[in-house]
C-alpha cells in the first residue's frame, strides 16, 4: 500500500495574518516622534541673561555711591548747624539731586537751617544759609505771651505768626482801656522759651523793617495775642 499524502495548507503564523496585525496595532498607542522644545532653551537662556544684567547693575550702581552729609536729629528753623548734627550716608549721585560731599562739612558747620529738617535729612546746598538769624533789616523780639494767648498745641520755629497787641487797663476804671500804641504785625517764631510761674512764656520773633520792628517793641511791652497763619495767608 502505498503512502498517504496529506496536503492540507500549513497553519499560517500570527505574524502573517494581517487581520490579526491590524487587531495588536488597534491595541498599541501610536508613537509621537519626540519634538525639542527649542523655546524653553531660549526662555531660560533670556531670563538668565535678565538676572545677570540686573546683578551688576546693582554692584556697580554700588560701587558708584558717594559719601554725603546727612543729619542725625532735628533741627529747627534758624538753628545752627554744629559738628554733632551731621552724619555721614552713602547716596547715588543724580544730576536732578544735588548732595553736600562729606569733604564739605567743615563748610557746613556754623551755618543755619532755612527751614525745619527732620532727623535724617540728606543735605543740600538749598537748605542752608551762611546769613545768621537775624539777618540784614531783621529784628529779633522776645514777646511775652500768656496761656490763652498762643495755640494750645504751641508754637515751633519758622511758623508765622500775626501778632495782635490787646489794650490792658492799668487804671482805676476797669472798664476804660487805653488806645493799643501799635496794630497787628507779622512775625516769624525763631524759639518759645520755657513757661513761668504763672504760665507766660516768652516768643522770640523775627521781623522784618523799621515799622514791624517799632510795633514789635511797643508790643512787647504789653500783651499780645499770637495766631498761627498758614501757607498763602
Amino acid at each position: 500500500m502505498g503512502t498517504a499524502l496529506s496536503f492540507s495548507r500549513p497553519p499560517r503564523a500570527h505574524g502573517s495574518d494581517p487581520a490579526f496585525a491590524e487587531q495588536l496595532g488597534d491595541d498599541e498607542p501610536p508613537r509621537v516622534p519626540r519634538r525639542r522644545r527649542w523655546w524653553l532653551l531660549g526662555v531660560a537662556v533670556v531670563l538668565a541673561a535678565v538676572v545677570a544684567f540686573g546683578n551688576y547693575a546693582l554692584i556697580a550702581g554700588q560701587d558708584d555711591r558717594v559719601d554725603v552729609l546727612a543729619l542725625t536729629r532735628e533741627v529747627s528753623w534758624g538753628q545752627t548747624i554744629g559738628e554733632g548734627d551731621l552724619g555721614v550716608v552713602k547716596a547715588v549721585p543724580d544730576q536732578s539731586l544735588a548732595f553736600i560731599p562729606v569733604g564739605d562739612k567743615a563748610r557746613v558747620v556754623g551755618q543755619v537751617a532755612r527751614s525745619l529738617l527732620s532727623a535724617g535729612t540728606v543735605l543740600a546746598p538749598g537748605q542752608l544759609s551762611g546769613q545768621p538769624i537775624p539777618g540784614p533789616g531783621e529784628r529779633l523780639v522776645g514777646l511775652p505771651v500768656r496761656p490763652g494767648h498762643l495755640p494750645a498745641r504751641g508754637l515751633s520755629a519758622g511758623d508765622l505768626v500775626q501778632v495782635t497787641p490787646i489794650a490792658v487797663s492799668n487804671g482805676p476804671d476797669v472798664g476804660q482801656s487805653p488806645a493799643s500804641t501799635s496794630g497787628p504785625f507779622r512775625a516769624r517764631v525763631l524759639g518759645v522759651g520755657p513757661p513761668d510761674s504763672t504760665g507766660a512764656v516768652t516768643v522770640d520773633v523775627v521781623v522784618v523793617g523799621a515799622d514791624a520792628a517799632h510795633a514789635a517793641t511797643s508790643a512787647s511791652a504789653g500783651q499780645v495775642v499770637l495766631v498761627q497763619l498758614g501757607p498763602g495767608a
